[in-house]
């Protein structure tokens, strides 16, 4: 390939290779989407990978994307259009629970009865009474069988309220559980208040009267008709093999529902997921980030969810250097071909050809987590710098490397806020490091400096290290020397843990960094000989001295 002629070329205001997500990256995905190999086993429905995961900014949703872009059956399901608020804030369901009364069935059914409907809509579009009886008239012959007379006679039983929109027919869903608890409790215990403050008030004869109740009322749910209804589904509506469905569930990570509440619904829709796997010609396909499928096993342990179980659904996005500079390659191409040459170009074409004794391609993505997010947001911090500019060089890279840092620096401090608010202290405990240090070299003034600021985070919603800080504060020696030992752990598995650090654990090993397939690291495995390296992608952000 041959460089665009310096005269005749020069880089413009504004120019981009795209946008950081999916949603409003929509030009360039149409025409610079890469498959891997994780979309041809999205997009197959006899394939069990249906739960798309994977890192921010590793190409989830643009999966997502590009299936519905590709499909003529999709059905889309936003989180925030669900009225899963009206859950969070139900006085009855929180009283129940708070007591010991266990909902998962009910939330299972939840999203059941919402897949269902969506499928049975989208199939038979009904959206009239007319269009209902239609549907009936075409499934009439299946009354004599009574089990599929079962699952007919649960949509006759939701009347009209069963084709209504989203939103309202899980409201409608909740509001009759809230209606049969409350009737199963007040009928025995009159005068009961149904708040969370209320349970506190009763006597352990009548909180386990009312778990009784509570239980009874939540087993009798129609757990066998909405079976019964899938299975309808299965041999009778969606048996085309040539008409493929596909509904998609994106950005569960956003704030659609308070968290506790949130944990428990991703759960059970992990579980419904692989109950309609049965539908062959239907594929319900979700997106988790990693970090949130570690918190929704970590807060969900006690429902008996078992990952090993779910271990074939998951479909793990990861991207290879050599990906990466093809996919910068047609991004690249996209936005100069036929606007300033006839020719295609590519990477190679416009960055130079090496910096500091290494390719700039290598020298680029050695400072991302490689993921296409990272990539595309250095690219674009040069073409920024390279304004007016004839060509790219060496310190125009270099120059657009401070503030891709720095926006890398605070992208991580947002991406981990939920379960590490204070991740920014703990990356600037790196600050003026040297590029790689033994665990050993960092000194008893550097660790009491930290731990004496996170004492004072609150202790509610803390991580384990503002937790071991304030355990620290209360010790005396000789204990504290281990939890001081342990806090150090804490803090370098932490940073091991969002791709800040990688290490090596001692001689023989090779260094570990969280994006390996083979990681086995943990906070134990961490000793004083064992060595640190901080991510390139932060030196600049954190002043790294590169002198080892």
């Amino acid at each position: 390939m041959t460089k665009i002629a310096k005269q005749d070329f020069i880089f413009k205001k504004n120019m981009s290779i795209g946008e950081v997500d999916a949603e409003n990256d929509m030009v360039f995905l149409e025409s610079c989407f890469m498959d891997t190999g994780d979309y041809e086993a999205l997009e197959d429905t006899a394939s069990s990978k249906c739960i798309v995961m994977g890192r921010t900014g590793v190409g989830k949703s643009a999966l997502l994307e590009q299936l519905e872009k590709n499909s003529e059956r999709v059905i889309r399901i936003n989180p925030e259009e669900l009225a899963l608020k009206h859950i969070s804030n139900s006085n009855v369901l929180g009283f129940f629970e708070s007591l010991g009364v266990d909902l998962d069935i009910f939330y299972s059914l939840l999203w059941q009865h919402t897949l269902v409907v969506e499928l049975i809509k989208n199939k038979y579009d009904i959206d009239s009474a007319a269009a209902k009886r239609s549907f009936f008239e075409r499934l009439a012959f299946l009354s004599s069988d009574p089990k599929k007379q079962q699952a007919l006679n649960y949509i006759e039983e939701w009347g009209d309220k069963f084709w209504v929109d989203t939103e309202t027919r899980i409201k409608e869903f909740t509001e009759r559980l809230e209606e049969s608890l409350k009737a199963s409790v007040g009928t025995n215990i009159p005068g009961i208040k149904f708040t969370v403050a209320a349970g506190k008030t009763l006597t352990e004869e009548q909180k386990t009267e009312v778990v009784s109740y509570g239980k009874k009322v939540v087993s009798a749910v129609q757990i066998a008709k909405l079976a019964q209804l899938i299975k309808l589904l299965e041999e009778d509506i969606f048996t085309d093999p040539q008409k493929k469905t596909y509904v998609l569930i994106d950005r569960l990570d956003e704030d659609w529902v308070e968290d506790k509440l949130r944990y428990k619904l991703i759960r059970a829709l992990i579980e419904t997921v692989r109950k309609f796997r049965n539908i062959k010609t239907v594929k319900v396909a979700i997106t988790l980030r990693t970090d949130l499928m570690e918190r929704v096993l970590e807060h969900t342990k006690s429902s008996g969810f078992q990952r090993e179980k779910y271990d074939s659904l998951f479909l793990r996005v990861a991207w290879g250097r050599e990906h990466l500079g093809q996919l910068l390659d047609r991004r690249i191409n996209y936005l100069l071909k036929h606007k300033y040459t006839s020719a295609d170009v590519c990477f190679e074409d416009i960055f130079p050809a090496r910096i500091e004794k290494q390719s700039s391609l290598d020298y680029m993505l050695d400072r991302t987590f490689l993921r296409p997010r990272d990539a595309i947001m250095f690219v674009n911090e040069c073409l920024v710098e390279a304004q007016g500019k004839t060509q790219i060089t060496n310190s125009i890279v270099q120059l657009a490397e401070k503030n891709y840092s720095i926006k890398r620096f605070e992208s991580l401090t947002y991406e981990w806020l939920v379960e590490h608010p204070n991740l920014s202290k703990y990356l600037e405990f790196l600050s003026q490091k040297k590029s790689s240090f033994k665990v050993s070299s960092i000194s008893s003034d550097e660790l009491d400096s930290l731990v004496l600021e996170l004492s004072g985070e609150p202790l509610e919603g803390a991580d384990l290290l503002v937790k071991t800080s304030h355990e620290y504060m209360l010790a005396k020696y000789p204990n504290s020397v281990s939890h001081i030992n342990l806090f150090k752990q804490y803090l370098l598995f932490i940073l091991y843990r969002v791709g800040a650090v990688g290490i090596k654990v001692d001689g023989p090993s090779s260094v570990k960094w969280i994006h390996d397939r083979t990681q086995d690291l943990s906070p134990r495995k961490i000793e004083g000989t064992s060595i640190v390296y901080v991510h390139k992608m932060l030196w600049r952000a954190l002043a790294i001295d590169k002198t080892s």
